[in-house]
């Protein structure tokens, strides 16, 4: 107890001092992995255990006194140590990435040390700290309260309670939950590992939400192994049946089977991903968008719209005074600004974006010491549900009387002379409103409590100097960007149409009021609220909890919604879209609950990221193109090879079946797995659209590049077989081959050379929609490959191993032709996918972009919501054929200001 006995001014920086090295940082102690463990774990799952299974089987047959053997069994060994060991690097360093990245978002507490309120690190907070607690702040460590009123604190995470739980003097606030309501002083109590969080941390868990992304990986892993597996299966089966069931021949045949197994599914296609989401979180970090969950950066590839707060987003959030509006002739403009900054919680940092402006305009006629000799013995900090602050001021000459200041209806509700000033309170109010200004009332009381109306402040936030070039922008990419605000209607529509935004922006109480039915007009000129939802421009005079409902209906409606905000009551409505974003400045409730944290104000943040996202998504696409396409090739041409007969066209060798040797399916893998890793760091363009996987059009592309690498392989294979000396000949075997002949070892190691090189040139096909060389690749994916090719050309012309004979340089200069002119081929056969793709519709595109960008400025009436909304869900739906005649109406927004419904005339101001 006596470590709570502290002083007004806090503790001394030196006791604080000594209190952290005797009580130790204010965070739990992590569990430490084990990163043997770790690694290991590497080398154990489905793919890890069939190249174990694989390796044994090579091992068994070495140690049957087949030597020929253990290159094979060394080789898979390698695999297994380097696929294993990459993989845990990758990861391991992706993980210290983002942990960087999150460390960076570490929560900050308000402490009063040495007689100054300071911002300092949450986890520097010692017992007898005296610390601020402040509405949308997480509670930095448990802490007794220490004022006169009252705290509303939200501990569902901590102890499951639904409703918030009121605290007054004495009580204790634990670590972990979220002040709802008020303001109040409180000391320290316990830190860290012995706080009520610390001992619970093992009941409180962290949800990680499963993203479009792994979903999207796991059906193309699940696709490509079950056509993997079936088909070595057919192979295994077809080996066994030829060359019989001796124990030596079974091994062999499992052997192969497995390793065409291995080297058909994507062993790397997971450390890809993870290492281009990495890559990707970092490039984001440079963008002051710092990612807490990395599958968010596929969704927010694919965001269709963005809920934006309008100040600090849209706007500078840098309010700034105009002349104030005078009701009491004893009070002039000096000292109304004087009067308002007194109803401020006065704090040296983080004062709000209203009261430190008010603040900065009184301190310019008076000085900091003379406002301190009016004492703030109680102060009511500003709530939603009161719409204003309210102080408490005792002078030694002017005596105690009371300051209040905010929405203008409230401020009058409290005043003796409501009666004679609210009609021109009203008017001055609505008049600054239709101007875009906020307006806040000021009342002030005299001794006995009594309030009089004082003036009205305006304040206005100016647009960004880039915001209007922004929402153009997005709008170009396919991004609705929604004024979400709790401002006035009238302030949002003139902000809307500063900003080139469309003005159709609904009262919050229009669409509470709308009928949740899918009738298209429930009564005459009205939207159901879906319709409104969808086409709306904005929405004003919103509450935290309905920009939930907002998020709830865009989802229904097949839309990827992102969400920006910055208070603790947006937190439900960031966790529940898909990109929740936390604007710079918010709470820690809502960096907590939110996928994407800027710490750079403005929509162009967001907007940047998003193209940033498109880039990643585009390499995580390409690759999965190539790696589909380079699973066809390999798997169908082995499927067809074994039915070609090495006994019928080569003297010397009694195969009944082609097969490579395991080392070199192995080599074929391993190399370009490893090679094409650098596809994170590619050059691409982001696309227009809002990216969806459109699994149809990747699984047409990819079997496409597939299947003519396909054929090219085993037409290559059959001018291999023709130079057999038992073969006819055709021709073309002349080409290939000095004096046109060829040993079945020689066969093997051209065709080793062959799909080395056509799996591996593929990517340069599958990573661009046009040409080839439309798009110059990034010069760590181009050196890989120039490597890799090479040393394979090096290892087909220069070794010989399990069977394989080595073959001349001429043989492999025509094979590289031979790759390079099928590739021309396949390029071309992929730009007539894409184009019968977009021809026939398969894929429509042109149909979303071509609706949000014709979306029109003006406000549109019911019926021109209902058919906007309608062609809206077809182009998400991937329908095109839009009906855009007689869609909107191009009637003038001047007009349509008069029906705002009555109850929006009163703006909910701060």
């Amino acid at each position: 107890e006596s470590l709570l006995r502290t002083p007004e001014s806090g503790l001394s920086s030196e006791e604080a001092a000594n209190r952290l090295s005797k009580f130790g940082y204010n965070e739990l102690p992590e569990k430490d992995e084990n990163l043997i463990l770790k690694f290991l774990s590497f080398f154990w799952g489905p793919m890890p255990c069939m190249i174990w299974l694989a390796a044994i089987v090579e091992l068994i047959q070495c140690l049957s006194g087949r030597s020929e053997h253990w290159p094979d069994f060394a080789v898979l060994l390698g695999l297994q140590f380097v696929n294993g060991t990459v993989a845990f690097f990758e990861e391991y360093n992706a993980g210290n990435a983002i942990a960087e990245l999150k460390a960076s978002l570490a929560p900050k507490a308000n402490v009063k040390r040495d007689g100054t309120w300071r911002i300092i690190k949450a986890r520097e907070l010692v017992p007898g700290d005296l610390i601020a607690l402040q509405i949308g702040g997480v509670v930095p460590a448990d802490a007794v309260l220490n004022g006169e009123r009252t705290l509303e604190i939200d501990q569902a995470a901590l102890t499951g309670e639904s409703l918030p739980v009121t605290m007054r003097r004495g009580d204790t606030a634990k670590m972990g939950s979220t002040v709802r309501r008020g303001e109040m002083d409180a000391i320290v109590s316990k830190t860290g590992e012995h706080t009520f969080f610390g001992r619970a941390a093992g009941m409180v868990a962290e949800v990680e939400q499963t993203g479009r992304f792994q979903k999207v990986l796991f059906n193309v892993m699940i696709f490509l192994m079950g056509l993997a597996t079936v088909s070595v299966i057919v192979i295994l089966g077809i080996l066994l049946s030829d060359n019989g069931t001796s124990s030596g021949e079974i091994l062999t045949s499992i052997g192969t089977a497995v390793v065409l197994l291995i080297a058909s599914i994507p062993i790397a296609m997971q450390v890809v991903a993870t290492v281009t989401m990495a890559v990707g979180a970092n490039l984001l970090a440079s963008k002051k968008a710092i990612v807490a969950r990395l599958s968010a950066i596929e969704e927010l590839a694919g965001m269709h719209t963005l809920c934006s707060d309008k100040t600090g987003t849209l706007t500078l959030n840098q309010l700034q005074l105009d002349k104030p509006i005078l009701f009491n002739e004893n009070i002039n403009g000096d000292r109304l600004f004087f009067l308002s900054a007194l109803a401020a919680k006065r704090l040296d940092e983080g004062q709000d974006a209203i009261d430190t402006c008010i603040m900065n305009k009184a301190l310019e006629k008076i000085s900091k010491c003379e406002m301190e000799k009016y004492e703030q013995v109680d102060f009511i900090p500003f709530d939603p549900a009161i719409k204003r602050t309210e102080a408490t001021i005792v002078h030694p000459k002017e005596g105690k009387f009371k300051v209040t200041k905010g929405a203008a209806p409230q401020i009058l509700e409290l005043c003796e002379d409501r009666a004679r000033v609210e009609q021109k309170v009203m008017n001055n109010v609505n008049n600054l409103a239709d101007r875009g200004y906020r307006a806040l009332g000021v009342a002030v009381s005299d001794g006995e409590g009594v309030f009089k109306f004082a003036g009205i402040l305006s304040l206005f936030d100016p647009p960004r100097v880039d915001t209007k070039a922004t929402i153009e922008r997005a709008q170009k990419l396919g991004v609705q960007v929604k004024m979400i605000t709790g401002d006035h209607t009238a302030i949002a529509i003139e902000t809307a149409r500063r900003l080139g935004m469309g003005t159709t922006i609904h009262s919050v109480n229009a669409m509470r009021e709308a009928p949740d039915t899918e009738e298209a007009f429930p009564s005459e000129g009205q939207n159901n609220k879906e319709d409104m939802i969808l086409a709306a421009d904005g929405f004003a005079e919103v509450l935290p909890e309905d920009k939930y409902k907002i998020v709830e209906v865009l989802q229904m409606c097949g839309q990827i919604v992102g969400m920006t905000g910055d208070g603790v009551n947006d937190a439900p409505a960031l966790k529940k879209a898909e990109i929740g974003i936390a604007v710079q400045g918010a709470t820690d409730a809502a960096r907590a609950a939110a996928d994407i944290v800027l710490t750079e104000p403005g929509l162009s943040v967001i907007i940047d990221a998003m193209i940033m996202s498109r880039k990643i998504f585009q390499r995580v696409r390409n690759y999965c193109i190539y790696r589909i396409a380079g699973t066809i090739q390999l798997i169908f041409f082995f499927f067809v090879a074994i039915f070609f007969r090495p006994e019928n066209s080569f003297s010397d060798t009694s195969e009944k079946n082609f097969r490579l040797p395991v080392l070199a399916v192995v080599l074929v893998t391993l190399v370009n797995d490893a090679c094409v890793l650098t596809i994170s760091r590619d050059n691409v363009i982001p696309a227009k659209d809002p990216q969806a996987w459109h699994l149809k059009e990747v699984f047409i592309v990819s079997a496409v590049l597939g299947f003519v690498a396909m054929l090219e392989s085993v037409v290559l294979l059959l001018i291999g077989f023709s130079a057999g000396d038992k073969a006819s000949g055709s021709g073309l075997n002349h080409v290939f081959f000095q004096n046109g002949s060829a040993s079945y070892g020689n066969v093997q190691s051209f065709m080793f050379l062959n799909l080395c090189l056509s799996d591996f040139i593929t990517v340069f096909a599958a990573r661009t929609r046009g040409w080839f060389f439309t798009r110059r690749p990034a010069m760590t994916l181009l050196g890989a490959g120039c490597i890799a090719t090479l040393a394979m050309t090096f290892i087909s012309t220069c070794a010989s191993f399990g069977g394989m004979e080595r073959i001349t340089a001429s043989t492999a200069f025509m094979v590289w032709v031979y790759v390079i002119i099928w590739f021309l081929i396949q390029d071309s056969m992929k730009i007539g996918a894409y184009w019968i793709i977009d021809t026939f519709k398969i894929v429509d595109r042109e149909a979303y972009l071509n609706l949000v960008e014709r979306k029109p400025k003006l406000r549109m009436d019911a019926a021109g919501v209902r058919k906007f909304s309608q062609n809206l869900r077809k182009s998400i739906g991937g329908k095109g054929d839009l009906d855009f005649a007689s869609s909107f109406s191009r009637r003038g927004s001047s007009a349509r200001y008069a029906s705002i419904d009555a109850k929006s005339r009163n703006p909910m101001s701060i």
